[in-house]
């Protein structure tokens, strides 16, 4: 699969709680690049809904062929936002294409977090190292769609090194008992200058028999990704 060469660029909203007393040269924001054919949409559960069928709507004005889908790609975007929804996502996009009569879809979310000792409460290392070490990798199954999970080290462009993990694996669905098996990226990209907090590139689709080509793609997406500086805003005006 062909990642498309035109994006479009998206900055993951601004909050209070994340950013708060930020100096010139401290981090307000990340910025990830998707390809344009994908759903970029609020992540507020106020206005979630609201969004995706404005941007279904406005999708079926440009591409009058997928009116007859317009309910399917719909529910399907809605089910992507539940199952993405969680503290602290900064920026949410999906892909659903409608191929031989069924929704392809994949799923691609930002979140921002401080590491936290579980047992003292106190602020946890986000070096590399540290970071490398306690991600797991898997070994493969039997079957290729058997779990299985890669870990690496990996540089991108403009944020320098990140700890990240691929593969297979059996996601659970938020508030249900149940899971899905999925292909799946998570990239930890460490805030700089010492601060204490991780961007998570989560991005994921159930299209197992595609799982390089998926890999591939969201690797693209993953390496548009980039820290924004109040320095850069105070540049821009």
């Amino acid at each position: 699969m062909e990642t498309e060469q035109s994006h479009a660029e998206a900055e993951g909203p601004l909050t209070a709680d994340l950013f708060a007393g930020a100096a010139p040269g401290d981090v307000i924001g990340i910025n990830i690049q998707v390809p344009s054919t994908w759903y970029e949409f609020d992540v507020h559960p106020a206005t979630v809904n609201r969004s995706i069928r404005e941007l279904v709507a406005e999708r079926i004005r440009q591409r009058p062929e997928l009116a007859e889908y317009q309910a399917d790609l719909v529910r399907t975007l809605k089910k992507t936002a539940r199952e993405v929804r969680k503290n602290n996502v900064v920026y949410s996009g999906s892909m659903c294409e409608i191929v031989d009569d069924e929704p392809m879809v994949a799923s691609l979310t930002v979140s921002v977090s401080e590491a936290v000792n579980e047992t003292t409460g106190e602020t946890a290392p986000t070096d590399l190292d540290t970071l490398m070490r306690v991600l797991t990798p898997i070994a493969p199954g039997r079957r290729p769609t058997d779990p299985w999970r890669r870990v690496r080290m990996v540089e991108l462009p403009d944020a320098g090194q990140a700890a990240r993990t691929e593969g297979i694996e059996d996601i659970e669905i938020p508030d249900d008992s149940r899971s899905y098996r999925a292909v799946m990226m998570q990239t930890l990209v460490p805030f700089p200058d010492g601060n204490p907090k991780v961007a998570v590139i989560s991005a994921s689709t159930p299209q197992l028999a595609l799982v390089e080509p998926m890999l591939q793609l969201f690797d693209a997406i993953a390496g548009t990704f980039r820290f924004v500086y109040r320095a850069d805003l105070d540049t821009e005006n």
